[in-house]
């Protein structure tokens, strides 16, 4: 029997493996505790096992290579959160927001370097750091806002200000991880509870300033 050989990758989809190659170098660096402001070029091409001027045609500068770690970092915070949705579709409020939160403190202990990358690159003097992280932040409150309708749609409840409920979360989510980067993993997950009750009264008050009848909202926070 004869075999057939594997059809050759086009240009287009080598240029894309190599620049993921790079990224995967930079992040490594980064989880490894490298400051994003401290790496160069030639580090990250070493780490990646190719030769620098190689690197060059991917990217022009660190500047170029710092907005694709903050791309990339959003990206996997984004896939986190929607690794929930399936889960929370169905389920109620207080056990949605259970597996969103236990999702996202496991994301905060795996990828607390990335995290610090973040906190580091909003403050950068170059916006386009900050205009990444805005765009990937309101993607997220938009997904967010579509879990929360369709959670409170399954309950029968309706009416409520799912996007300024969403963004509220999230505003929770952003001074909870701040506080989480000077805390051990126990003290974290400890506040998590705190950051849960938090969650619930931003959705109880929601559904109270939507006009939600009293006894949907003591379904809504019933255990």
């Amino acid at each position: 029997m004869t075999r057939t050989s594997p059809a050759p990758r086009s240009r287009s989809d080598r240029k894309q493996d190599t620049r993921r190659r790079i990224l995967d170098a930079a992040l490594r660096l980064v989880e490894e505790g490298r400051s994003p402001t401290a790496l160069g070029l030639r580090e990250v091409a070493r780490e990646a096992g190719m030769a620098a001027p190689s690197l060059y045609n991917h990217f022009a500068d660190m500047d170029e290579l710092g907005l694709a770690l903050v791309d990339e970092s959003l990206i996997r915070l984004r896939a986190i959160l929607r690794a929930a949705r399936g889960e929370m579709v169905g389920d109620d409020p207080r056990s949605a927001l259970q597996i969103l939160l236990g999702l996202f403190l496991q994301y905060v202990n795996k990828f607390e370097p990335v995290l610090r990358l973040l906190i580091m690159q909003w403050f950068n003097p170059n916006p386009e750091y900050r205009k990444t992280i805005r765009r990937e932040m309101a993607m997220m409150q938009e997904d967010l806002a579509d879990n929360l309708r369709q959670v409170a749609r399954g309950k029968g409840l309706e009416g409520s200000l799912y996007e300024t409920e969403s963004q509220a979360i999230i505003s929770l989510l952003i001074v909870w991880v701040l506080d989480a980067m000077n805390l051990g993993r126990e003290e974290r997950e400890a506040g998590l509870s705190r950051l849960e009750q938090q969650l619930l009264m931003v959705l109880a008050g929601s559904r109270a300033l939507s006009g939600v009848a009293v006894d949907d909202l003591r379904k809504l926070v019933a255990d």
